[in-house]
């Protein structure tokens, strides 16, 4: 369960952030999980809530977003959703290309100039987008 890990070093850093500042506790954290993590947002939400009992996170309103994966062309710079790239393809590509995104410039081409260099430019991590203090 790697969920627990990588909310615990949220939480770490997010109470460390606060006591650098200053503030009396988080009043907000928004979290950011990319589509192509391999991670639970729901046990992220979940942990987030658990572990900031007794922490300056605690009460705090917590909000997990869906981060959308982007893919930029680098043959001609133009961005491209990630889902747009996948949609058109088979059963069996798309199934390869979720478990190894980077294959996504084998089996589709860029839109615009046919291009079938990429590389994904977001939706693949776990991310704090947003932390407010009192």
């Amino acid at each position: 369960m790697h969920e627990l890990v990588l909310v615990s070093g949220i939480i770490d850093a997010v109470s460390n952030l606060a006591e650098e500042k200053g503030a009396k506790r988080v009043s907000k954290l928004t979290v950011a999980v990319g589509e192509l993590a391999s991670i639970d947002r729901g046990l992220i939400e979940e942990l987030l809530r658990e572990l900031s009992v007794g922490t300056k996170l605690a009460g705090a309103e917590i909000v997990v977003v869906m981060e959308e994966a982007r893919v930029l062309c680098l043959s001609c710079g133009a961005e491209w959703g990630f889902r747009e790239l996948v949609g058109p393809l088979s059963e069996e590509e798309r199934e390869m290309v979720h478990f190894l995104p980077e294959l996504i410039s084998s089996f589709s081409k860029c839109p615009r100039c046919g291009g079938r260099y990429f590389r994904i430019e977001s939706g693949r991590s776990l991310r704090v987008v947003e932390v407010e203090l009192e």
